[in-house]
């Protein structure tokens, strides 16, 4: 079988915006299933008894946060696989709850995720499909100046055999379908 079977591709259209406007966060477990449908993308993320729809905490993310997905071949050892590094960027809620944001930085290190981001052109990406993102770094910044943003950080990376898989959504409505959404703080 041919390894380098490949289209001809034309320059797009300026037509996408860069970033991401969120972050659903899925604690990791393994007996979790992922069903695709026959186009790859994600259909539904569902709990091991098949029926029940995991639950998906969101982050609203404004700002500078990343999300950047790396192949990695190599011919001596045969293999090829995806680096998937996600870095999200938040403010403190509240003032009155200052350790609230450090906890949550404590329980997203610790912790291993399935993540879905929704980027800007409103397309969703599952991140650590099979084997789950782990937070690699974090950071709690009071900048320097008066006008400096005081911040926290958290970086994700996922190896995986594919990169990031599209979701079936084409908007935030549609994601009912696929998992369960919490947006509440």
């Amino acid at each position: 079988m041919a390894c380098n079977t490949i289209d001809a591709r034309l320059e797009p259209c300026k037509e996408y915006l860069g970033g991401i406007q969120g972050i659903f966060l899925i604690p990791f477990t393994w007996s979790d299933i992922v069903t695709t449908g026959a186009n790859g993308e994600v259909t539904k993320l569902t709990a091991s008894d098949g029926t029940t729809l995991l639950t998906g905490y969101f982050w609203e993310l404004k700002g500078s946060s990343s999300f950047e997905d790396a192949v990695t071949s190599s011919r001596e050892n045969g293999t090829t696989f995806h680096d998937t590094t996600l870095m999200v960027s938040f403010k403190p809620s509240s003032q009155t709850t200052p350790y609230k944001e450090f906890t949550d930085l404590n329980t997203l290190a610790q912790g291993r995720w399935r993540i879905v981001v929704w980027d800007r052109n409103d397309n969703f990406w599952l991140v650590g499909e099979e084997y789950g993102a782990d937070a690699t770094t974090g950071a709690e910044s009071w900048g320097t100046a008066l006008g400096d943003p005081r911040t926290y950080s958290v970086t994700f990376m996922a190896q995986e055999k594919m990169g990031p898989r599209p979701l079936s959504a084409t908007s935030y409505s549609g994601l009912s379908t696929i998992f369960t959404a919490d947006v509440t703080p």
